[in-house]
């Protein structure tokens, strides 16, 4: 048994960062199971739930191979797009509603976004240009789409996400939040209430990168990724979610639309949540 303190969220970078380094080299599959299996997994099965975020052209470019992939596998999944895009490119967005997919509010211009706020950060933005953020992206959702979100993504979460979001998202009738990490939040991986009603999903991490999150950023692009290999990061997906399936587990990832359709890496993740029979839902299938 791994010691009680440690399977716990770590809020502070600098002891978080230590941690990392112990348990990923050391114990990272058994901390992954001991720290997952905490959870109160609410469908009490193995679940999962695919998400995306839309952040730059490239990933509109991405859009429809990415939906006819989720078609022919036949996986729901939940897109964080921009109100900016939404005005932009209109049908693609309306063809994701049409086909099952969920919208989550990921704010109008994604503030620190290079193609309409290179100057802006979320977290640096005043209560009100937030608020405005969040509710002008979902005027747009309503006006373009005809459809009333209830879930919000802040952009670049991580040390972008502020606490001022869950009074907006209560004052604008949201029910949940998904802009923290697994490995940092009190609900190990599941969805917990945080305040003002609001619950928050957090992204998942990974069965031997438990406290960091498994996106295609960390693992592959940034500078001295955990992974930076193709063929390593379906395997470690395939083994996280042979974990998942056998532990009756929740998770969550999200991944960049460019990035995960390169080198059939997203068919290869949606062969294999049916490989295992995982039950994939959307968030709002909580509600």
């Amino acid at each position: 048994m791994i010691w009680s303190p440690l399977l716990q969220p770590i809020k502070n970078r600098y002891l978080a960062y230590f941690a990392r380094k112990v348990v990923h080299a050391t114990f990272p599959e058994k901390y992954f199971i001991q720290y997952m299996k905490k959870q109160q997994n609410p469908f009490g099965k193995a679940t999962y739930t695919l998400t995306f975020d839309f952040d730059f052209e490239k990933d509109i470019d991405a859009f429809p191979y990415l939906l006819d992939m989720l078609k022919e596998h036949e996986i729901k999944a939940g897109f964080a797009v921009i109100g900016k895009f939404v005005e932009k490119y209109p049908s693609i967005h309306k063809r994701a509603v049409a086909e099952g997919h969920e919208i989550i509010n990921h704010t109008y211009t994604h503030p620190d976004n290079p193609h309409w706020a290179p100057e802006r950060f979320f977290n640096k933005l005043s209560y009100a240009e937030q608020k405005e953020e969040a509710e002008k992206a979902h005027n747009i959702f309503r006006k373009v789409l005809g459809i009333d979100c209830i879930g919000f993504r802040t952009p670049h979460y991580g040390n972008l996400h502020t606490e001022s979001v869950y009074p907006i998202l209560a004052e604008l009738g949201y029910k949940y939040s998904s802009s923290t990490a697994a490995c940092g939040y009190k609900g190990y991986g599941a969805p917990t209430v945080h305040s003002h009603g609001i619950v928050e999903i957090p992204t998942g991490c990974s069965a031997h990168f438990p406290m960091a999150i498994f996106d295609s950023w960390n693992m592959l692009r940034k500078k001295n990724p955990f992974l930076g290999n193709d063929e390593l990061f379906i395997k470690e997906f395939d083994e996280t979610m042979q974990i998942v399936a056998e532990e009756d587990l929740f998770l969550t990832h999200y991944f960049d639309p460019y990035d995960i359709i390169n080198n059939s890496k997203l068919e290869s993740i949606l062969k294999i949540l049916n490989k295992y029979n995982v039950n994939t839902v959307l968030y709002k299938d909580f509600f």
